[in-house]
């Protein structure tokens, strides 16, 4: 892959090489030949794409029809069937700040990003969801709510973006908290598994992943028996269960964010408010939990390099907390984090190993900072 970005606009690469999960570089290119494009647009389409569950064509780069003037790089016309319904979808991406201008003109829509020299922040709700499609993205593949993985590591039944499962007892305590929020949604989901699912839910952790590990299918099991994986991932498209399982994210992972965030304060006082380094962060937490084995470590290079903003710190937490884990994962770690931090795979060489993480989710790492971050920094 040889795509490059300057001054976050993607300006060089192979027409072949995938700029978001769906679209080549090609798709994008000038009449000419020439690229430029902002990450924020690539984005934008992608995401659009998402929101459709449909193809999304981009018919053109240029300026027409008195809009895109002097904004190259900025827009993208796109085609995917009725427009109206494209405009519908798009009215999301308007509301969190992602595009600032949907135009229909015939059969072509016509998407415009924000200023990039003012991108608008995000608002916390919205930078969670992301930074954990981040985190998702490297373990798994596709939409992460449709994640539902046998019992090849010996937990049973791994479901979802953060995949909850029953080795560690998350995945019942989800679904409990789905179930009092929203129960006729959840036994409207099972159909006629529901009285199967009510009697596993009340077993032993051990009992449950047996239960899983017969149904898992596939090689080493990691996939898992069609009929509970179409009802776990009929659920998965459930609004109310989205936000369900961010809500359980954040009481989980994000306290664990606050909390690494706050030590970091006091052992450095510059703020960390910018998405990049968040979500940098977030994951450490998901995969490490917290920073404590690597304070020490920390506060010598505070002292040794004296970082002079958020990604320069962000940076010595993720190194240092990355070198305190098991010998054969170090290298992994570092790059893991880095990927996210730069947006772009990082080659990291540690303890004997190397390791060049990349994410399909990057374009989801917004340049910008999380709304009222600083209240979480006293």
């Amino acid at each position: 892959m040889s795509v490059r970005f300057e001054d976050d606009f993607l300006v060089a690469g192979t027409g072949r090489d995938r700029v978001t999960p769906n679209f080549t570089l090609g798709e994008y290119q000038a009449p000419d030949g020439s690229v430029r494009m902002h990450r924020e647009i690539l984005a934008a389409v992608q995401m659009l794409r998402d929101a459709l569950d449909r193809p999304v064509s981009i018919a053109s780069v240029r300026a027409a029809d008195g809009l895109g003037s002097g904004k190259r790089g900025q827009f993208v016309w796109i085609e995917s069937g009725e427009p109206t319904e494209v405009v519908a979808a798009a009215r999301a991406l308007l509301k969190d700040g992602t595009l600032a201008r949907v135009e229909v003109r015939g059969a072509r829509v016509y998407l415009e990003m924000p200023d990039p020299a003012a991108l608008p922040a995000l608002i916390p709700a919205n930078a969670l969801e992301r930074a954990i499609q981040v985190t998702a993205a490297f373990e798994t593949s596709g939409n992460p709510y449709h994640q539902v993985t046998g019992n090849f590591d010996g937990a049973g039944l791994s479901f979802g973006p953060i995949q909850v499962n029953f080795g560690t007892g998350t995945l019942p305590v989800l679904f409990k908290r789905f179930e009092m929020r929203s129960p006729t949604g959840l036994k409207r989901a099972f159909g006629p598994l529901w009285d199967e699912w009510q009697t596993v839910m009340k077993q032993s952790r051990t009992r449950q992943i047996a239960w899983a590990d017969a149904l898992s299918r596939g090689r080493g099991k990691a996939d898992f028996d069609p009929a509970w994986k179409a009802a776990l991932q009929a659920i998965g498209d459930t609004p109310a269960f989205r936000e369900e399982m961010l809500a359980y994210a954040y009481d989980v992972y994000g306290r664990k964010l606050i909390a690494a965030l706050a030590w970091l304060h006091g052992a450095c006082p510059i703020d960390i408010g910018n998405f990049r380094c968040l979500a940098a962060l977030y994951d450490l937490c998901v995969q490490q939990g917290s920073l404590v084995k690597a304070y020490d470590a920390i506060r010598a290079r505070i002292a040794s390099e004296h970082p002079q903003d958020e990604f320069a710190l962000t940076r010595i937490a993720v190194e240092e907390r990355g070198k305190t884990a098991g010998t054969r994962w170090r290298a992994d770690c570092i790059s893991r984090r880095l990927c996210i931090l730069e947006r772009e795979p990082v080659r990291v060489d540690e303890a004997g190993q190397r390791a060049t993480r990349t994410n399909p989710r990057l374009y989801l790492l917004r340049n910008a900072p999380v709304k009222d971050m600083a209240k979480y920094l006293l």
